[in-house]
């Protein structure tokens, strides 16, 4: 009957570990962007303004290309990333750019 107490405690403290963890960085690093309707990209101009994307850059972003196309859209991971030629200008996920 210990055993088992002595178990189910060291289960309730690593459960309580785990949601802690969850809830420290949550609420550390919460998302920039609630999700929203519409479509799941913007893009950011040259001088880091940000537009919503064209009914063409839709097709674009939504076109298959092959990994090594050069052709293909590059996509930031998030808004503060540059590109290898320290510009701006690509498309970034919608929850990455904050409107202030």
């Amino acid at each position: 009957m210990l055993f088992t107490y002595i178990i189910a405690g060291l289960i309730g403290l690593i459960l309580i570990l785990i949601f802690s963890f969850v809830a420290y960085f949550y609420l550390r690093y919460p998302p920039v962007r609630k999700k929203e309707p519409g479509f799941k990209y913007v893009y950011v101009e040259d001088d880091g303004s940000v537009r919503e994307v064209s009914k063409e850059d839709e097709d674009y972003l939504t076109t298959q290309f092959h990994p090594a196309d050069g052709a293909r859209p590059y996509i930031k991971s998030s808004y503060k990333e540059r590109k290898p030629d320290v510009r701006f200008p690509s498309f970034c996920p919608v929850e990455d750019w904050n409107v202030k």
